[in-house]
């Protein structure tokens, strides 16, 4: 009989404990899943001490603030992540990547969102956050989304761009047979065409080299990724072109994005939005000491005939099939 009491309350302990494991278990799950944590990791080929990259470091800042830090983001700079072309790829096949790119790589797989890396589209900050506003922009937007990309924001200002040269330049005739590098976009590529120059496609990494060896007579470029990337140091004059006003673009995999939660998504594309204003206003800020630098390191700086270059480069839009699109953009900010 006592056998009996003590087998009967064996079995009891055992049912108790079961029980008690598996409340803990399915605790212990939950708790989990409300506490997953999402990775984004973004790579630019810009410099630790860009305003870019400055931005995007405000932007993991706000990210991983309002996120309690369920929602990590890592940067690599200098292109440490894999070159842009990689990581775009990388985007649409739904890993956890993003990038701070211009727009001629984005043309790529929205031909029409090349147009804000047209020469001579817009003449600053201000009037490249109007065109950013228009219907024009977001149809753009929706045509990466469908190609798997994912725009968070498109306000990341890094200065008009120039010609640096290892000789003076004052009109397109003068790069007749000079080589100037390019991205590889199609918009960069007919661009430079225009200014009179033999586009030369090599990665921003490896733009100094090519300079240094003589590969390339010149590259086209802001103040900070010159500075930031030692370019004084291998050319000799700036020739004030000014032919892009150099609008980036933080982009991530769309199909990322959407794991996940809402509440995230909204944090992602305000962050966004604010460290953008950062980063352009930080490129705004330090331009004319990165000018100021590079001609204490011995750098010339050459005024150009901006006219000359205009009239040059205004048969790129017709070339590349859009001068409709660029004609709609300037009808909605009133150009």
């Amino acid at each position: 009989m006592l056998a009996l009491i003590l087998k009967e309350r064996g079995i009891i302990h055992m049912k108790k404990s079961f029980a008690l494991f598996l409340s803990l278990f399915l605790v212990f799950t939950l708790a989990s899943a409300q506490a997953e944590s999402y990775l984004l990791k973004l790579g630019t080929s810009l410099s630790d001490s860009d305003p870019i990259t400055e931005g995007l470091m405000e932007f993991e800042r706000i990210v991983e603030e309002q996120t309690q830090g369920d929602l990590q983001v890592e940067i690599y700079p200098s292109s440490q992540l894999g070159a842009d072309e990689d990581l775009i790829e990388q985007c649409t096949m739904g890993m956890g990547i993003g990038l701070i790119t211009d727009s001629g790589r984005l043309g790529t797989y929205v031909t029409e969102y090349g147009i804000l890396g047209g020469p001579y589209l817009m003449d600053d900050y201000a009037e490249a956050l109007e065109i950013l506003d228009t219907p024009e922009y977001d149809q753009m937007c929706e045509k990466l989304t469908a190609s798997g990309l994912r725009v968070l924001s498109g306000n990341w200002y890094a200065g008009a761009r120039h010609l640096f040269m290892k000789q003076a330049v004052t009109k397109p005739a003068d790069l007749s047979g000079l080589r100037v590098r390019s991205s590889g976009s199609a918009i960069v590529n007919a661009s430079v065409k225009a200014l009179g120059a033999d586009p030369t496609v090599c990665p921003w990494s490896e733009a100094y080299n090519a300079l240094q060896s003589k590969v390339v007579d010149g590259v086209e470029v802001n103040y900070a990724a010159a500075v930031g990337s030692s370019i004084y140091e291998v050319t000799s004059y700036i020739c004030k072109t000014g032919h892009f006003q150099h609008i980036l673009t933080l982009v991530v995999s769309d199909p990322w994005f959407n794991t996940l939660p809402a509440e995230y998504q909204t944090i992602l594309m305000d962050a966004a939005q604010a460290a953008g204003e950062v980063a352009s206003t930080g490129t705004i800020e330090k331009d004319a000491d990165y000018e100021q630098q590079m001609v204490d390191a011995g750098m010339t700086i050459v005024e150009v005939d901006l006219d000359a270059f205009k009239d040059a480069t205004s048969s790129v839009y017709e070339e590349l099939g859009l001068a409709q699109l660029r004609d709609a953009i300037y009808t909605e900010i009133g150009k």
